[in-house]
């Protein structure tokens, strides 16, 4: 959750250089959020994820921006509107303006009524007609197939797969901006006091200490993100950190990932004071050390476990914390 890239990417909220992440849509159709993207790295995931996992966690607000609609074949989003026709398909459809003889029931282009001395005369039975025995009509003609209609059938087009499809019959995706919520700083804040307090100690004990910095991995080939990394170069000893609101088995296995890549040791910590029952048992399977960042800024050898933590009492302990620190 609170990943190097996702930290990075709420601090430009913070300092103020933007002050919301807004969809882009291209002239294409393509959906992206770029101000997020920027500052997210490839393990992070879509930046609409993280963006949408962010708000529903309380952390950003979101308001409605757009819609655009996916396609169900490919899932290429931003299908274009178009009107097909209804007999055959085909998007190949010009609107008219169509004559009717409204005695024998004759419709044709206008050209197709006039006579050559400036008269109508029906195409259909041959007759000469009054203006008053004619109607005008506006129709849609199909140039693939020649059907006729008063409305051609909307639809939407997919820009990869060139699939078409009824509206209802796509996936609607509803495109919004997101900001900080009221509480959203306060959460940021205590995973950056995080990373400060335990870059301060490594430090204090001689490490060289990077913070938000990448390991390449043994092929060469994968920058990855993490927290803190510290060396101690007398004594060649490595130290990768994590810092998570409450850690789970997942972020356990990527830091051991990490540690593995670095050829270190693994530190993992909780700024709600909670670590998941499985995070805890892998943690100690792969000698993980675990330190809970404590509400005077300090970090301990001491946390919860538990099977689920529920997220709103998660926040409102992270938010009262770091109000605490603040209020000293």
């Amino acid at each position: 959750m609170a990943t190097p890239g996702v930290l990075r990417l709420l601090a430009e909220l913070a300092d103020g250089t933007i002050e919301e992440f807004t969809p882009l849509i291209d002239e294409d159709g393509r959906v992206s959020y770029p101000d997020a993207q920027q500052h997210l790295d490839a393990r992070d995931g879509d930046p609409f994820e993280v963006l949408e996992t962010l708000a529903s966690r309380g952390i950003l607000y979101r308001e409605f921006r757009d819609k655009v609609y996916v396609c169900p074949d490919c899932g290429a989003d931003g299908m274009r509107f178009m009107t097909i026709c209804p007999g055959c398909g085909s998007p190949n459809t010009i609107e008219q303006e169509l004559l009717e003889h409204i005695e024998c029931g004759g419709v044709a282009p206008r050209d197709a009524f006039q006579a050559n001395d400036g008269e109508y005369m029906c195409p259909e039975c041959d007759l000469s007609l009054h203006p008053e025995h004619i109607e005008t009509l506006s129709q849609h003609v199909c140039q693939t197939c020649g059907e006729r209609a008063a409305d051609p059938v909307n639809s939407l087009r997919c820009r990869e797969c060139v699939s078409i499809y009824e509206p209802e019959e796509t996936i609607e995706w509803v495109l919004y901006s997101y900001g900080f919520e009221r509480d959203g700083e306060s959460w940021l804040e205590t995973q950056l006091s995080a990373r400060r307090s335990m870059a301060g100690m490594l430090r204090e004990r001689d490490f060289n200490v990077e913070v938000d910095t990448t390991i390449t991995n043994e092929a060469g080939n994968e920058e990855i993100p993490v927290h803190i990394r510290g060396e101690d170069e007398l004594l060649g000893d490595r130290v990768i950190v994590a810092v998570h609101e409450r850690p789970i088995s997942d972020d356990v296995e990527r830091l051991q990932n990490s540690v593995e890549v670095a050829g270190a040791r693994g530190v993992l910590i909780t700024t709600s004071g909670a670590v998941s029952e499985q995070a805890e048992e892998l943690a100690r399977r792969h000698e993980i050390g675990v330190l809970s960042l404590q509400q005077d800024g300090s970090l301990k050898r001491e946390y919860e476990t538990a099977t689920d933590v529920p997220q709103s009492s998660v926040f409102e302990r992270l938010t009262s914390s770091v109000r605490q620190q603040f209020s000293q």
